[in-house]
């Protein structure tokens, strides 16, 4: 089994929550009674770590302890199989099978347990291409391009498929596709767009680097946890941050990455536009990646093996303009009533558990995009809360219509695809680089606007028709009419922050950049024994 690497850097986060929680607004009242909670303990998940942990901090001032050790997915599940934590946190599930690219087999775990949906995102491409002196910030690219891309099929900038999407020709550089060397969710949700949206290039492509291991007749290649490494220009770095660093870096010139989104907000760097199946150029801002989930499916299927997994093939083909199609959420993994629990895990436990669940789940999904993060839809939310009333003592779930105060949904009914901002008509596949709006139709420049209305350059349209201001083509920002969230700086139509989001953004984002060094004894010396009762 090759080694796990572990985020010491968001581990820091622990050291600085008090400063965190600080610039949090107040926790909105609990959807449970008030009472007592025992503290609890989880690990897992980096990913939704910094959401994970900024609401715990929300909670601490109800009485709420959630300790929780940020030590990568594979390890979280491996510690909720060893009765080593209450819950964990992982974006994959459970393994059923063996990873084609690692030598672990299936995970089976003693204990029961459901899947519960916790943070949402959309798996981005952090790129560095400067021409001329100039960083180009504007990139855009088919998912069949990408695809090419991190198979080695297209190796130069200046390849005509790529001239194709972007619209005009790059300078003859060599493409440098930075992949994951360690496990990753973010490696798992690409790979599994890529199995399902691009079975051949992936097949030949896992055929090719597993010496015919996978992906030949017979032997069809699925997603894995663990990119395969050593193949072209191809260079692997050992998480999010040395990928975000090699990209940025001034010897980065030419690379193109994948990971979760949050690290590209943080740094200010340009993610590539992905072309959707409706055929506009989009990124994975919190509306859209929003809008995309609510076609996410949970198999309710108690006989299948992938019973309560997410099935995002319906996510990867919407048609909606404003979808984003790598979009996808991560799991907590909680003990579940009927099956067998850890004897670490008692009825008070579940009265905390459940109670985070409850928050995180309706009121905390408000700071879901100031953290770098999507809000979960409704859809989403229902099967969450479904699962958490099914925890050992498990408080009442609260009432979708009248106490869950989710961004994406009023009283019990979605609005999320009504109020998301639509994409702007320059983001349209075929318009050219230079495109401008008039009179909200995409025109070329130099086009005169009729009488009493402007022209704009890439501006996105707002729900009402009007226009938010923008930065540049297919690029949405904060319009008067939109609230925008301070780390991804793009327009998120979805609800309103009780908080200073600017203030939360502004350290998340200082978190994730700064955060290089704190050791796991960090974790060690906040977690611990389950205190009395307050």
């Amino acid at each position: 089994m090759r080694s796990r690497h572990r985020f010491a850097g968001r581990r820091l986060m622990l050291i600085l929550g008090v400063a965190l929680a600080a610039a949090a607004p107040v926790s909105p009242a609990l959807a449970s009674s008030a009472g007592t909670y025992t503290a609890i303990n989880g690990a897992g998940s980096t990913w939704s770590y910094v959401a994970l942990n900024q609401w715990a901090e929300n909670l601490r001032t109800d009485g709420i302890v959630i300790n929780f050790n940020p030590d990568g997915s594979e390890a979280g599940r491996q510690n909720y199989m060893g009765g080593q934590v209450n819950f964990a946190a992982s974006d994959p599930p459970f393994r059923s099978s063996t990873d084609p690219f690692d030598q672990g087999g299936a995970e089976i775990s003693p204990y029961g347990y459901s899947y519960i949906p916790d943070t949402a995102g959309g798996t981005s491409f952090m790129y560095h291409l400067d021409v001329g002196g100039k960083q180009i910030t504007n990139l855009r690219l088919s998912g069949t391009t990408v695809a090419k891309i991190f198979t080695g099929q297209i190796t130069n900038w200046d390849n005509k498929e790529i001239t194709h999407d972007y619209g005009q020709q790059l300078p003859n550089i060599p493409i440098i596709p930075v992949v994951r060397s360690d496990g990753s969710g973010a490696t798992y949700f690409f790979t599994r767009w890529l199995s399902h949206v691009y079975p051949s290039l992936w097949g030949a492509f896992c055929n090719r680097v597993s010496h015919g291991k996978v992906g030949g007749s017979g032997k069809p290649c699925g997603a894995t946890e663990f990119y395969p490494g050593g193949w072209g220009a191809s260079v692997s770095q050992n998480g999010s941050e040395n990928v975000a660093t090699y990209i940025s870096a001034n010897y980065g010139q030419g690379a193109i990455g994948y990971d979760e989104y949050a690290y590209a907000l943080a740094i200010h760097y340009p993610v590539v536009s992905l072309l959707n199946p409706a055929g506009y150029y989009v990124k994975p801002t919190a509306s859209n990646v929003a809008v995309a989930l609510t076609q996410a499916q949970i198999n309710e299927n108690a006989s299948s093996p992938n019973y309560l997994q997410q099935d995002l093939d319906s996510v990867y083909t919407y048609k909606d303009p404003r979808s984003y199609p790598l979009s996808s959420y991560s799991y907590l993994v909680v003990p579940r009533s009927s099956t067998k629990t850890s004897g670490n895990f008692s009825n008070a436990d579940g009265n905390t558990l459940s109670t985070y669940i409850n928050y995180f789940l309706c009121a905390g999904q408000q700071y879901s995009a100031e953290l770098g993060y999507s809000p979960l839809p409704l859809n989403l939310v229902q099967g969450g809360l479904n699962q958490a009333a099914k925890i050992p003592g498990a408080v009442p779930e609260p009432s979708l219509s009248s106490n869950c105060n989710n961004p994406t949904f009023t009283k019990g009914v979605l609005t999320v695809l009504k109020d998301a901002p639509k994409p702007s008509p320059c983001q349209k596949a075929g318009e050219p680089l230079d495109c401008v709006v008039v009179n909200g139709k995409a025109s070329a420049p130099g086009a005169t606007p009729n009488s009493g209305s402007s022209a704009s350059t890439g501006n996105a349209t707002s729900p009402s028709g009007s226009n938010a201001s923008t930065t540049g083509p297919g690029q949405s920002g904060g319009g008067t009419t939109a609230q925008q969230g301070p780390v991804t700086g793009s327009a998120v139509l979805v609800a309103s922050s009780n908080g200073s989001p600017a203030m939360v953004g502004f350290v998340a984002a200082a978190l994730i950049l700064v955060a290089v060094g704190a050791p796991p004894a960090i974790y060690a010396a906040t977690r611990r024994r389950r205190r009395a009762p307050r």
